[in-house]
């Protein structure tokens, strides 16, 4: 498609980068609100239980029966507190990135999602070592979170399974992350009223790299990041993809 006669190209650039701005911060004013609930929900109700064992902890004799059961009851209930903290903080920041690497941070991270969601899962990984900067690998990462996110809260899925692996005679490193649940019609989804998979989109195009989905109804759908590691050949094949 040509641009009117008389537009300026250096316009539409700047008209698609406030779109872009004015997305990144509705997105992360909802992950702010996510965080919030998140906070309200678990770590109030759980404090407020906390504190009711607690007072009914300083009325009764120590090494009482009720004494010994309400002890029992609050470490339960901080044992669930270390948890929800350490998830929120892994969500925040990975450590296990900082401290393993990539690979390990991936396995980790699916590894801790079906436990959690119930979900089986696989990830298939490369036997080479990847040479990735920080920004990149932390976008990866951060991608495979919303991945399966999307997956938790749309697909209703019971297996997940991931692919970290290289292409093109390693000229390129693809991320997969495909569900067997309910999918979608990909084509007539309004993709950029979708905030995961835009976002998938723009943190794949701030490192240089391209996002490419399939799904169909009843038939699962899958996600992959593909992430140039050297120059290639720009022909590009048919595929569904976000601007």
């Amino acid at each position: 498609m040509s641009l009117p006669e008389n537009s300026d190209p250096r316009d539409s650039e700047i008209a698609r980068l406030r779109a872009m701005l004015a997305h990144a911060e509705q997105v992360h004013e909802l992950e702010k609100r996510q965080l919030a609930r998140e906070l309200h929900n678990d770590f109030g109700s759980a404090l407020t239980a906390l504190a009711m064992r607690m007072a009914i902890l300083s009325r009764q004799p120590a090494g009482a029966p009720p004494a010994t059961d309400q002890w029992t009851r609050a470490n339960a209930i901080l044992a669930g507190l270390t948890q929800t903290a350490r998830r929120i903080q892994s969500d925040l920041r990975p450590g296990a990135l900082d401290v393993m690497g990539l690979t390990l941070a991936l396995e980790e991270y699916l590894n801790d999602f079906g436990a959690r969601h119930a979900v089986g899962t696989s990830l298939t990984l490369p036997e080479q070592e990847l040479a990735l900067d920080e920004t990149q690998a932390v976008t990866l990462f951060r991608m495979f979170q919303e991945m399966l996110s999307n997956v938790q809260r749309h697909a209703n899925a019971g297996q997940v399974r991931a692919v970290l692996a290289f292409e093109d005679g390693g000229q390129a490193l693809t991320l997969l992350v495909a569900d067997d649940g309910v999918g979608f019609d990909a084509a007539a989804h309004d993709l950029q009223s979708s905030h995961g998979l835009r976002r998938l989109a723009e943190r794949a195009a701030f490192i240089g790299g391209s996002l490419r989905f399939t799904s169909m109804p009843g038939q699962g759908a899958s996600v992959q990041v593909t992430l140039p590691l050297a120059p290639a050949d720009a022909s590009t094949g048919q595929t569904t993809s976000l601007p």
